[in-house]
């Protein structure tokens, strides 16, 4: 399988050759370091079924998955050989501080920075739909609660409602159907919780009404970590870079409008526009060897279709 000129990877691929049980992905990281991991590719065996599978299996997000293998079809079961990319390498939104949980949500991805252990550590995260966003900004870690009780806020009642399920619950006991599965962190940003979830296919999607939902093996180990007061910062930047030796890495995600009047009014095109304006700047700015120029061919058509990994802007 060919990918076009475009999204020629110029970046370290690992091999895998068969899926491997979840585990919380955990980069050796002494606080300095832009970019991390590695871009991998895995050839399937029959124990992988599906995009929902891979993702878990492979500690990537769902959204993440698909725009990095533009060639599958999210419903296709997948047949044994099949060559799916896994991005696991990173551009850093931004200088990570210790002992925080940052989270970025075009990627949906979640960063905590232990420097204790020297470890940076990477989870997928579920983020608000559209019209019911994420909090966005510094917050902290108001109360920690393990197999929680679900006390429903009005305003899902009120969804539920209106969407015809009148006999929604107003509370919710801890077990299977809970969707705060085992844990459930609350923030200072009122009614918002980073939690688990009983239905893991979510992860990597739009797909609560405003909370951070992640893996249940993935909050777990988040969960061991923080505490009351731990600061959380919910970011949204969907264009990520960083320049290195004459190279401009670019990492790019579809935008993430908070409101459907939000969508209207600001188009594609428009957020496009900015975002190129923004690489010819950082182009602009970097001190580049005498020998160095850039390749900024197919530019708009590369971020017009972001993969979700970082693309280098070489300089030849």
């Amino acid at each position: 399988m060919k990918y076009p000129s475009h999204l020629t990877m110029l970046l370290s691929i690992a091999l895998t050759l068969i899926c491997i049980v979840a585990e919380g992905r955990a980069y050796r990281y002494d606080g300095q370091a832009h970019m991390v991991g590695e871009l991998e590719y895995a050839i399937i065996d029959e124990n992988c079924n599906n995009m929902h599978d891979l993702a878990r299996q492979y500690n990537v997000g769902h959204d993440a998955l698909v725009s990095a293998n533009p060639h599958l079809s999210d419903g296709d079961r997948f047949e044994p050989g099949t060559l799916v990319y896994i991005p696991n390498k990173i551009i850093l939104p931004k200088k990570l501080r210790p002992q925080t949980i940052t989270i970025n949500l075009p990627e949906k991805r979640l960063y905590y920075y232990d420097d204790t252990e020297k470890k940076l550590f990477v989870w997928p995260v579920g983020v608000g739909r559209l019209d019911h966003p994420s909090p966005e900004g510094k917050m902290a870690v108001m109360q920690v609660r393990y197999k929680p009780t679900w006390h429903v806020p009005k305003g899902v009642l009120a969804e539920a409602h209106s969407n015809g399920f009148m006999d929604h619950p107003k509370i919710v006991h801890s077990g299977p159907d809970n969707p705060l599965g085992m844990y459930a962190i609350h923030l200072s940003a009122q009614t918002y919780l980073i939690h688990s979830t009983n239905n893991p296919d979510l992860i990597g999607t739009r797909n609560t009404s405003g909370c951070i939902n992640l893996f249940p093996e993935h909050i777990a180990e988040l969960f061991s970590k923080i505490h009351v007061k731990t600061q959380v910062e919910i970011m949204n930047t969907p264009l990520k870079t960083y320049r290195s030796h004459g190279t401009l890495y670019v990492e790019r995600y579809e935008p993430l409008w908070r409101t459907s009047q939000e969508q209207r009014d600001l188009s594609l095109s428009l957020a496009l526009h900015h975002d190129i304006e923004q690489i010819i700047h950082q182009r602009d700015t970097t001190e580049l060897p005498a020998y160095g120029t850039y390749k900024v061919d197919n530019l708009s058509q590369m971020l017009q279709h972001p993969v979700g990994y970082p693309i280098a802007l070489v300089g030849v």
